[in-house]
């Protein structure tokens, strides 16, 4: 009767596995796109939202340095294939869906901020 039940429980526990519905996860990291080499993004966790905060450096504008177009924090889901963000200085609350994979340690993201890097950006994982 012990063995029985102790086959059974191995069974039962070699059987079990996590669903977590096609989601992937980043972990924290930064990442430098590779043609430009000064764009970058790092992942963190924030108040239990997901950020992704992309660094572009800075510009002048009117006669005052500003951060460029499109930087700062983005919240952030990734799932098979896709990469849902939401520009958190944006007035629009909507996410939008980007192509999105990694392969290694090379990253390949769709265009989501105006680079002229063209359609598909390519960033490499720095940490």
């Amino acid at each position: 009767m012990k063995k029985a039940f102790i086959v059974i429980f191995v069974t039962l526990c070699l059987s079990c596995s996590s669903d977590n519905s096609g989601t992937i996860s980043i972990g924290e990291g930064k990442w430098v796109e590779i043609e430009t080499k000064s764009d970058t993004l790092s992942f963190s966790s924030l108040g239990g939202m997901d950020i992704m905060t992309l660094a572009r450096g800075e510009e002048l504008q009117e006669g005052v340095l500003k951060p460029k177009y499109r930087s700062g924090r983005y919240e952030y889901g990734i799932s098979e294939g896709k990469i849902s963000l939401r520009w958190l200085l944006s007035s629009n609350s909507q996410f939008e869906e980007y192509s999105f994979r990694i392969e290694d340690e090379i990253m390949y993201i769709g265009n989501f901020y105006a680079s002229s890097s063209g359609e598909i950006l390519t960033f490499k994982k720095l940490d």
